[in-house]
């Protein structure tokens, strides 16, 4: 960023009265509603068995309906989107997608974002099973 650039962005905070400090510390906002929320231990890419078994159960009744899904990975603290942390994300998002296809959801009907951190405040390690478009 140019030195302009940055005295501009600095007097946009000022006249709006936030310090740039603040606002990069506020806090997060709350995670938007999942149909299925799968959880995972830092830095793996292996779901639980309970996360396995809801899941499945998910994907059995899911199949049966029309609509695609988003699966929405996240890993690595707040805001990380370093290769490192992409990448485990995706990882995370193809598990959850082998088991849902494995039960019978189509492939065709699963769109995969590997975020990086999150932006909210839900937990760091997850993928979000939410409505595509939704």
């Amino acid at each position: 960023m140019s030195a302009l650039g940055a005295m501009l962005g600095a007097a946009i905070w000022l006249t709006l009265g936030i310090s740039p400090l603040a606002a990069a510390e506020a806090p997060l906002s709350p995670p938007k509603p999942a149909l299925v929320r799968v959880l995972f231990e830092p830095e793996t890419a292996t779901m639980g068995q309970t996360s396995r078994e809801d899941l499945t159960v998910f994907a059995e009744d899911f199949r049966r309906r029309s609509g695609r899904l988003e699966l929405r990975a996240y890993a690595g603290p707040p805001h990380d989107t370093s290769s490192n942390a992409r990448r485990l994300a995706l990882k995370r998002a193809l598990s959850v997608r082998r088991v849902l296809v494995s039960n019978g959801v189509t492939a065709e009907r699963i769109h995969v974002r590997a975020l990086g951190g999150t932006s909210d405040s839900g937990p760091t390690d997850r993928v979000d099973v939410r409505l595509f478009g939704g």
